[in-house]
């Protein structure tokens, strides 16, 4: 008897210490992890569009010394009053096309692989500490910017601070690090993505509200206003990360040496490549190609998209800017992502993905041949489910491997993802920069076709999925007629 009460109280001692590691994560502190998304994209979005809309109105400004611009509207169409103001709004666009390429080499190549040591540093070091990364990273970036549009200093040395940007993983971190640490505190399957779902919508009205914001900041107090509420906004989210509880899977006591940034990169790419996922390693190639595609198109046409827009024969203004933002994320981040629970229900997520791809197909042609404003604001409804595919992706590939390796997923999955943005960014500027004067539509009419290609594969795992099923099956009515 007393054997047993002993070992009775062992086993008590032992299961309160197992019980207290993830204690934390019982806490609702946890679900500060949503407002933090929520508040670092806000201030991104109000960040990026400032500087986005200011390119054309410096570089107007050192092409036309005598352009008088107001602060709300494009200087692409400020002097569009006869043909000379035509001819130098497509000059300006060329510009403007030409430094973004320059921004694509200068910012990508770091975000790339900072993305890549990220993921598996998160696993190793905790999400909490390196969420402080993105968010320093981004306050300083505006801080140099804040400083050169005061003394009107030339836009090339922008790229200072927008390399600063890079290296500190950009907005891809901050997502990758929070759609990581709510995979660790959700269960698999329909809970994980009730929790990605719940993570895109914070991402998405953050990047919404800020768009918005930014337009009327800019038309009542010109450009360097938004930068400054960006960086209190980024101020009290600091706060907010020192009170979410830490996650830390790996417990090593491994000094940190440079071959682990090498071991850092293998574990986030290995999904790909390796024999251990040999069962699964072309599903996960066709998910990645398909995640590849739908970063390409959707992220990195927004530079691109916002010269299309602001330029004839649309001429939107800041505020009418933001406003296409905003219906575009409301579609795309706040309606698609209230949807997946319903889907979800009576569809599987390749499924989803396939609604996802056509809906982007259809809205990407509109978008390219429209000369219409209103139709312009309804193609983000009709492409609603544009970012559905990441999403499924995602899920798709989380739900195959444990916990312990979620970071490294997601941290290779943020790298393609940053790759895919500034390549697309990088792609889709020098052929708007070749179009100008031809057809500026090609670059949606290309995306259309990429999307198609997309849709192609979904359709590929799907039917992977049901000969699998299929199989199962029939295995299973085997074992069974012998049993009886």
């Amino acid at each position: 008897m007393q054997n047993n009460s002993e070992t009775s109280t062992q086993q008590e001692k032992k299961n309160s210490k197992e019980t207290n590691v993830p204690s934390k994560l019982t806490s609702k502190r946890k679900y500060l992890v949503g407002p933090i998304a929520f508040l670092h994209l806000l201030g991104y979005a109000i960040y990026s569009s400032t500087i986005f809309l200011y390119y054309p109105y410096n570089i107007g400004k050192t092409l036309f010394v005598n352009l008088t611009v107001e602060n709300e509207k494009s200087a692409v169409c400020g002097s569009n009053t006869n043909t000379t103001g035509e001819e130098n709004g497509k000059q300006i666009q060329t510009e403007v096309a030409t430094f973004l390429t320059y921004i694509s080499v200068v910012e990508g190549i770091p975000c790339i692989f900072s993305n890549l040591l990220f993921g598996s540093l998160g696993d190793r070091f905790g999400r909490r500490k390196l969420l402080l990364i993105p968010v320093l990273g981004v306050m300083l970036a505006e801080g140099l910017i804040i400083a050169f549009m005061y003394f009107g200093v030339t836009l090339y040395y922008f790229l200072i601070p927008l390399m600063i940007h890079g290296f500190s993983g950009e907005a891809f971190a901050m997502i990758q690090f929070t759609l990581a640490y709510a995979s660790n505190i959700t269960k698999t399957n329909k809970q994980r993505t009730i929790g990605m779902a719940i993570m895109e919508i914070c991402i998405g009205m953050g990047l919404l509200l800020g768009s918005v914001v930014a337009g009327y900041i800019i038309r009542e107090g010109g450009y360097m206003w938004p930068l400054i509420v960006a960086c209190l906004i980024k101020s009290s989210n600091i706060i907010l990360i020192f009170f979410l509880p830490e996650v830390n899977l790996k417990k090593t006591k491994e000094p940190w040496r440079f071959a682990l940034i090498c071991k850092s990169f293998q574990d986030s790419l290995q999904f790909y490549y390796s024999k251990t996922y040999a069962g699964l390693r072309l599903k996960f190639i066709i998910c990645i190609l398909i995640f590849i595609i739908g970063c390409i198109v959707i992220i990195g046409r927004n530079q691109t998209e916002m010269l299309y827009i602001i330029s004839p024969p649309f001429c939107l203004n800041s505020v009418q800017v933001g406003w296409f933002h905003a219906v575009r994320g409301i579609m795309q981040h706040g309606i698609a992502m209230v949807l997946i629970r319903p889907f979800m229900i009576c569809l599987s997520a390749e499924t989803i993905a396939i609604m996802g791809a056509i809906s982007g197909t259809i809205s990407l042609v509109a978008e390219g041949l429209t000369n219409s404003t209103v139709l312009l604001f309804l193609t983000p409804v009709i492409g609603f489910g544009i970012s559905l595919g990441i999403v499924m992706t995602r899920v798709i590939m989380s739900r195959e491997i444990s916990p312990e390796q979620q970071g490294a997923l997601f941290g290779g999955m943020s790298a393609f993802q940053t790759a895919c943005t500034f390549f697309g960014s990088l792609m889709f500027s020098a052929i708007y920069r070749g179009t100008i004067y031809v057809f500026k539509g090609t670059i949606f009419l290309l995306m259309a076709g990429m999307f198609f290609i997309s849709l192609i594969l979904t359709i590929t795992i799907l039917l992977e999925k049901k000969s699998k099923e299929k199989t199962y099956n029939l295995q299973g009515k085997t074992i069974s007629i012998k049993l009886k």
